[in-house]
């Protein structure tokens, strides 16, 4: 996904690039299983990396994203409410998984198990 005008980019722009290049080798490096974003963070942000961690999903996100519009990735939002608390996340996969819905990946990505999995996913990364 690289282009020869993001090389003369900014070095912002460049760093974009090359996090939506990670993030869609990532996700079709193992195109049946979706990707959360947490995971993706967690996998692709060197750990001694000094960015803020919101900072980091947020700036994730919306790489993610932007593979998604641009038809790289397929995208869906799961929303979850436990004991008075939202939680929110957004999982990606590839285009070559041929699955237009998380549900379509099996029982683990269906409700209510999805639901619970993202619940205990909240806990475990104390959003």
């Amino acid at each position: 996904m690289a282009t020869h005008a993001a090389e003369g980019a900014d070095p912002e722009s460049r760093a974009a690039a090359s996090l939506r290049e990670q993030i869609d080798a990532s996700v079709s490096e193992e195109p049946f299983r979706p990707w959360c974003v947490h995971r993706l963070h967690e996998e692709l942000v060197d750990p001694t990396s000094t960015e803020d961690r919101e900072m980091g999903l947020m700036r994730m996100q919306l790489a993610a994203d932007q593979l998604a519009a641009a038809g790289r990735v397929k995208r869906e939002e799961v929303n979850a409410f436990t004991i008075g608390v939202h939680c929110q996340d957004t999982l990606y996969w590839s285009p070559r998984a041929g699955v237009e819905r998380l549900e379509e990946f099996g029982p683990d990505y269906q409700s209510p198990t999805l639901l619970r999995r993202l619940g205990a996913h909240f806990q475990c990364h104390g959003l």
